[in-house]
């Protein structure tokens, strides 16, 4: 029989959060017109057998956007480690879609904090699509 994953996440944090409030909010106007930019990627840490790097930024993309009631960027960053005997192809889906959602998440629920207490209520960041990217995996691990 295969040996169960093994999929930890070791470290989460924030290197950049920024939010400012949009004094051209418009409080009777539409809330949902805020548009988003993301980049994510997962990268294989050089010299440490399944051990993968996830990052995402995420912000508010003003030349998108219809009367956002915030500007905000914010940069999450993540650890994770994968403990199985299984293909890179395997690794790369499960580091992947996984990283993306903690990340996320993770993404929602601080800016939602962010905003509790700022003029224009609490901001709920809407529904955010992975844009598959490969993994990309260091010299090392590739041997």
């Amino acid at each position: 029989m295969d040996k169960p994953l093994s999929l930890q996440l070791e470290e989460l944090f924030f290197p950049v959060q920024e939010v400012r409030a949009n004094p051209e909010h418009d409080t009777q106007g539409d809330r949902t017109g805020t548009n988003l930019r993301q980049s994510f990627s997962v990268q294989a840490v050089e010299g440490q057998a399944g051990l993968y790097g996830v990052e995402l930024l995420i912000e508010c993309d003003r030349d998108a956007s219809r009367n956002p009631p915030y500007f905000f960027q914010l940069h999450v960053f993540a650890l994770v480690r994968v403990e199985a005997a299984l293909d890179p192809a395997a690794v790369q889906g499960i580091v992947t879609t996984t990283g993306f959602s903690v990340l996320v998440g993770a993404a929602r629920e601080r800016l939602l904090e962010l905003t509790s207490r700022a003029p224009w209520g609490r901001f709920m960041m809407g529904v955010v699509q992975l844009v598959s990217q490969p993994v990309v995996e260091s010299p090392e691990s590739a041997k």
